[in-house]
């Protein structure tokens, strides 16, 4: 954690499509550029949709970061020792208003546990082919069951996730955001087949814009300077949050036409973004 004499600057980033490449793993001049970041002092912060569970498929322990949210904002967590400082989750009513809308628009969704156990969740289909859910239900094997229509709703979750294959993945998001104004509705792309659409259901407390505020102020880090880096719609909110931001050009052309843009996930776009931040708030 940093200390008073430390900079106080910070960086933001995804994890998926952003700082890692297609392998799923830390190329060596994103390695540098985060460990010349701690030589600086400087925090080093990754801020992803995955879940702890699916975070340590890719993260060990001497992946050079300070700290990770998980779960887009749901849980934080210091990096090394691995300590959960904080998590937001679904009260029991939210839960049930987001199930009824749910069930109603037959959109197949998963109810997540809370973290750190968001890894673990009940399910529920409504018959139509789904590969991208099948996708997903298969990677979680042993971690999942089927959602009773005659049992009780949990009492608590980290979040809901329904998962499209449609095409009308904005007109979705809409009609989801308009009869959940309770909720934050996050659209993101799957990071399984790269092409069906997720839609991840929070309490209005969480967003990668939120954790990346909480951050700041729990550590008094300079907000105003930040850097934020991302690749997909679920990265908008801190995208849009943060003073300084980047997307990789990967990214979907949305984000491309509305903020700058570096080299792609494979070409060390991370990197390039940081070294020129670098430059500006020198």
């Amino acid at each position: 954690m940093a200390t008073a004499s430390d900079d106080r600057r910070v960086v933001f980033t995804d994890l998926d499509g952003t700082l890692l490449n297609a392998d799923q793993a830390l190329g060596e001049k994103n390695r540098s550029t985060l460990i010349e970041l701690a030589s600086r002092g400087i925090t080093r912060v990754v801020i992803t949709g995955r879940s702890l569970l699916s975070c340590d498929r890719v993260i060990d322990p001497d992946f050079p970061i300070d700290f990770l949210v998980t779960s887009s904002g749901a849980g934080i967590f210091r990096h090394q020792p691995r300590t959960l400082l904080h998590h937001f989750g679904l009260s029991p009513s939210e839960i049930k208003t987001a199930v009824k809308v749910l069930q109603t628009l037959e959109l197949d969704f998963m109810l997540h546990d809370t973290v750190p156990d968001n890894h673990r969740f009940r399910w529920r289909r409504f018959g139509a082919v789904n590969s991208d859910f099948d996708r997903r239900l298969a990677l979680y094997a042993g971690h999942h069951e089927m959602l009773d229509p005659a049992a009780p709703l949990p009492s608590a979750g980290a979040q809901l996730l329904a998962i499209s294959q449609a095409s009308s993945a904005t007109q979705q998001h809409e009609l989801l955001r308009d009869q959940l104004p309770e909720h934050h509705v996050i659209r993101t792309t799957s990071p399984l087949d790269h092409k069906s659409t997720w839609f991840e259901i929070f309490p209005k407390s969480v967003g990668k814009a939120q954790a990346a505020r909480w951050i700041c102020e729990t550590l008094r880090l300079d907000a105003g300077s930040a850097l934020a880096i991302g690749n997909d719609f679920n990265d908008v909110d801190m995208l849009r949050w943060a003073p300084i931001a980047r997307v990789v050009s990967n990214s979907p052309k949305a984000l491309t036409d509305e903020f700058p843009t570096v080299a792609d996930y494979e070409r060390a776009g991370f990197s390039e973004a940081v070294e020129a931040w670098l430059r500006q708030t020198a």
